[in-house]
């Protein structure tokens, strides 16, 4: 031990004499293992924390899986027979949907949940303050209760210690509160509000059934293939009209919580985690090259060491120490820098994980920030210490020149370049076309004034709009409140906007030619009249709607380019009879159960999709007076949309009408599609920080082992030009030497980077895996940082 503290001790001395170099490798070390601790903090935080549930292994979602593996949420009145498999203990339910909250203070949106009463006790948890719900509160006539989170308590009721003697407005209705839930519990997702899960999904609206997520606490005497066959045995006795396509989907269980990944999900983790492995090679390559060249320039230390009675063990382990030093200052560095961009990443991400899905550095990233840079030490340092600790002592005492060892080690530090510059281009070839892929996506003209278009969300709720003629009669005078806003000169309402209210339905049309109706499948969006001029869409043929096309006169619909394009086949749209397709899955959708005439074709426009450049959306647009749709969005153009102030009018336009509707995904367009691409951004940020990190990394390595050849074959350079050799022959000499490991380090990085490419393929949206003008511009760049270096 007094030995190793006499190492450690004179390791900072030695290394510290060359503070430049020393600081570099620490710089470096520091960097790649932040890069990786934050990496797998995230994975950790993604993957492998455990739930914050009471047994979390017990818990399984139960589900109707079809040929896909797709979780589809399962008909409510078969809730109470699943009560009675005894493969689990106890089983409950929930739907995440909005609750609206009014009552004290300005009316908001929460994200909440309509969930069993018993989901507390299946979860294993208690309420801070009060009780969870009544046994009666399930049924349709009980009483109407609400649980809240403690966020929910501390912000909007000011920790009011009286909470549980309020009465509150959720979604239309007065609810009572009887329970504050703990700090951090948002179940099942990030909720806020909880409700007691009724026959219907909106109090007041009691016409239709809901789907439901059941969860279920395993019983200890059954594994999951047992439950898996007794859950198949009961799916088999259902009678067949309750589920949709029943023959074509199983009963199935999961554990709850599991991270679904589809293939490019799974390619994209094996490039993540590859690329931050890579730089950590990149770095100890870098390392090792310092620690090489200072074993050699130690030379003549070690033999003298050697001739005193120092052992070979001895020798390496005081340049193992050196390493160590090096590793730990590289380690604290890490956990600081993993520590801020960990910070900077939770800050910056605009979608929101599961509750228990936070990232942060616990004990096991610092356990395994230790094991990496324990192995850093010995994959950096063992084999300098090893190439040392071989000093022929008689050689090295007479060599002057050192050419001996230098011809040993230099080979070492040539091979080092070129695994540097292998992974450099690999890397740098992966944040190229994840590069390119997101310029194409921001590249993306939406067709339509996107940072003159101010959106927000509402959904109005049975209970204080009974009537579709209700929900239809307000969105008409919100439309007209918000165009008398000063600043607005157009304004609309729409159910889709991106992500919102929409998805690809299926709709029936036959074609020219053909014996009977086809179905196909596009998007189908409710809007207001003035939804076509307030987004600036040209009206190529026919027309598109006026305001009385209402619910009295015959149905119509707007069709867009595309459409016409893919469905068509050159034939006038206009007159054409279109029909959706029933989907007992969805059966609010009124618009489903009619057919409609195209009477208008109007120019494209993107409002989502940004992710797939090549790919357009076709498009039906009906009036929103002739279908049925709670949730709307309303736009409003201006030159001023940016501008707070004219959010806050245009709200309160909102509240004269309902002064308990709140309205929330407030933004412009323009920075509603920055956030459809962000992740890809993101993604974008981060490859290209981990090449040029690599590229960074590789011209110091490159740099390092010219330096150290050039240096150790100063004599002979010497006697060349005494003999005649000028500038220029030299630096030639001297390039061509890299030039070897420079080509060898591409050729091997070019075989790394097609596996990379071929691994993010799914991942890439209208960009070749192979794409040439990366390769050309991850090759002429390495070349020239090479070069230079």
């Amino acid at each position: 031990m007094s030995a190793f503290i006499s190492d450690f001790l004179y390791a900072f001395r030695i290394l510290f004499k060359r503070p430049g170099l020393t600081l570099l490798a620490i710089v470096a070390l520091s960097v790649s293992l932040g890069m990786t601790t934050t990496t797998f903090s995230v994975l950790n935080g993604l993957m492998f924390k455990p739930l914050p549930f009471e047994e979390p292994d017990e818990l399984h979602h139960v589900f109707l899986k079809g040929g896909t593996g797709k979780m589809m949420p399962l008909p409510q009145e078969k809730l109470q027979s699943l009560a009675g498999v005894s493969c689990f203990d106890e089983v409950m339910a929930y739907y995440a949907g909005t609750i609206n909250i009014s009552g004290e203070g300005m009316p908001e949106r929460y994200t909440g949940a309509f969930i069993s009463p018993n989901f507390l006790s299946v979860l294993g948890h208690e309420p801070e303050l009060g009780r969870s719900f009544s046994e009666d509160a399930a049924l349709p006539e009980g009483p109407r209760e609400i649980l809240i989170s403690h966020e929910m308590w501390e912000t909007r009721f000011r920790e009011d210690p009286d909470i549980l003697e309020k009465t509150i407005r959720a979604n239309g209705s007065e609810h009572a509160i009887v329970g504050v839930l703990p700090p951090g519990f948002h179940f099942p997702s990030n909720a806020h509000a909880w409700v007691p899960l009724n026959r219907s999904l909106f109090p007041g609206d009691e016409s239709e059934a809901m789907h439901v997520i059941a969860v279920g606490r395993l019983n200890d005497n059954y594994t999951i293939a047992a439950a898996q066959d007794q859950l198949q045995e009961l799916y088999a006795s259902w009678d067949a009209s309750s589920v949709e396509k029943k023959d074509q989907l199983q009963l199935t269980c999961e554990p709850f919580g599991r991270l679904e990944m589809n293939t490019a999900s799974q390619s994209m983790l094996v490039v993540t985690i590859s690329s931050v492995i890579f730089i950590l090679l990149i770095s100890c390559a870098n390392v090792a090259n310092l620690l090489v060249g200072r074993a050699l320039s130690r030379g003549r230390e070690m033999a003298i060491r050697a001739a005193v009675g120092a052992t070979r063990r001895r020798i390496m382990q005081q340049l193992l120490t050196e390493s160590l030093v090096l590793s730990l200052i590289g380690a604290v560095g890490g956990l600081l820098f993993a520590a801020w961009s960990v910070d900077v990443s939770t800050d910056s991400i605009l979608f929101e994980f599961p509750y228990w899905m936070n990232f942060e550095l616990d004990w096991r990233v610092f356990g395994f920030v230790l094991f990496v840079m324990i192995v850093t030490t010995l994959v950096s340092g063992f084999i300098p210490a090893w190439q040392a600790s071989k000093t022929d002592l008689n050689e090295m005492l007479k060599d002057t020149s050192h050419t001996s060892t230098s011809f040993r080690l230099g080979k070492m530090t040539r091979l080092l370049a070129v695994v540097q510059i292998a992974f450099s281009c690999a890397l740098l070839f992966g944040a190229g076309l994840v590069a390119r892929n997101t310029v194409d996506m921001a590249n993306i003209e939406p067709n339509f004034p996107a940072e003159d278009i101010l959106t927000m969300r509402m959904g109005l709720f049975p209970r204080d709009y009974p009537e579709e003629a209700d929900r239809d009669q307000f969105y008409a005078e919100l439309t007209e409140a918000a165009g008398k806003v000063p600043g607005v000169s157009a304004s609309a309402v729409t159910s889709w906007l991106g992500m919102y209210g929409n998805f690809e339905e299926s709709f029936l049309m036959q074609r020219p030619g053909s014996e009977k109706p086809e179905v196909n499948y596009s998007y189908i969006e409710s809007v207001s009249p003035s939804y076509f001029k307030t987004l600036k869409i040209q009206t190529l043929r026919g027309r598109t709607f006026h305001d009385n096309d209402t619910a009295e006169f015959p149905r119509v619909v707007v069709v867009n380019e595309e459409f016409v394009r893919r469905f068509m086949n050159g034939t006038d749209p206009i007159g054409q009879i279109i029909a959706s397709a029933s989907n007992q899955l969805n059966p609010d959708r009124r618009f489903q159960e009619h057919s409609a005439r195209i009477v208008g074709v109007v120019s494209n426009v993107r409002v989502s999709n940004f992710t797939k450049p090549e790919q357009a959306e076709a498009i039906i647009y009906a009036p929103f007076m002739q279908t049925a749709s709670s949730f709307m969005s309303l736009i409003v153009q201006s030159d001023d949309a940016g501008n707070p102030e004219l959010k806050k009018s245009i709200q309160q336009a909102i509240l004269g009408l309902d002064p308990h509707l709140p309205v929330y995904f407030s933004q412009t367009m323009a920075s509603f599609i920055d956030e459809q691409i962000y992740p890809y951004k993101l993604l974008a940020n981060y490859f290209l920080s981990i090449g040029l990190m690599a590229l960074f990394l590789a011209a110091i390595g490159v740099y390092g082992m010219l330096a150290f050849n050039v240096s150790r074959r100063r004599r002979e350079i010497g006697i060349r030009m005494a003999l005649g050799a000028n500038t220029r022959n030299i630096i030639t000499k001297v390039l061509k030497q890299g030039l070897y490991q420079m080509v060898t380090g591409i050729l091997i990085g070019t075989g790394l980077a097609y596996l990379i490419g071929q691994l993010i393929r799914n991942f890439l949206f209208g960009i070749n895996p192979l794409d040439p003008s990366v390769y050309i511009g991850v090759l002429l760049t390495l070349i020239g940082v090479a070069t230079l270096a």
